[in-house]
């Protein structure tokens, strides 16, 4: 089964827009938008004036859209870096300090202080292959910086309020969950979680902490959570309103 897959992006408004395109075994074209990206889908078997007209479709139904729903684009804000940057986290405030390096695959990433130093790749090119690139590199640097008073917290609130044995703490990029708890005592947390109100942040520790005594979601389960955080639907909400404008 023969498939390929290729990216491009749309500048809407100074903000790059991801576009996948999917050449796949299918008979019609679709396009959409995902968490991401935006996805443009095609027959692979599809003659080479179909796909460019339907790239063409795509990218201007894209600019369409979001220019009617501009709230669309809200996932992709903030993914131009600069010098002088402030990236604000529960903790502490980063400050970005960039240059460019020799390489032209591999950036590096080191915290001094305050300031999230780092040198990267093509930077004066800066479509959003390189922006991605940046993106995965401040959430290894900060998450290594706060792994420690990340821990600290979560150990803190299961002290006070569960008393379990946690395995171990991490912390990753990722966007399919703020969180999850492992029947070994494994504690995984999504890295963007570290950019949210110290309140929201510590609802979610609470929320995986509270697995550890029950681990599905019934009326027993919910009550720790409420022993611990009295206003969790509210930050809930807060989470489900908000959440996608949580990113590096």
């Amino acid at each position: 089964m023969r498939s390929r897959q290729t990216r491009t992006s749309v500048r809407w408004q100074g903000i790059h827009l991801p576009l996948l395109i999917i050449e796949e075994p299918r008979v019609d074209t679709r396009v959409s938008f995902g968490k991401t990206s935006a996805y443009l889908r095609m027959p692979y078997s599809a003659p080479k004036e179909y796909k460019q007209e339907k790239l063409i479709w795509a990218k201007k139904w894209l600019l369409e859209t979001l220019t009617e729903k501009p709230d669309l684009a809200q996932r992709w804000k903030n993914k131009e870096y600069r010098t002088g940057q402030i990236i604000k986290t529960a903790f502490k405030n980063f400050t970005l300090q960039l240059s460019t390096s020799k390489s032209k695959s591999t950036g590096t990433a080191h915290i001094d202080g305050s300031n999230l130093v780092l040198s990267l790749p093509l930077l004066e090119e800066q479509d959003y292959y390189t922006r991605d690139f940046i993106t995965s590199l401040i959430s290894r640097s900060i998450s290594a910086d706060l792994m420690p008073s990340f821990s600290a917290r979560v150990e803190s609130y299961n002290k006070l309020f569960y008393k379990e044995e946690i395995n171990d703490i991490k912390l990753k990029y990722v966007h399919s969950r703020w969180g999850s708890c492992a029947n070994n005592g494994n504690l995984n947390f999504s890295s963007k979680i570290l950019l949210a109100p110290p309140n929201i942040m510590d609802s979610v520790i609470i929320h995986e902490l509270s697995h550890l005594k029950e681990m599905n979601h019934g009326s027993r389960f919910w009550k720790w959570v409420e022993k611990a955080d009295e206003n969790f639907l509210k930050h809930e909400a807060w989470l489900k309103k908000y959440g996608d404008r949580l990113d590096f």
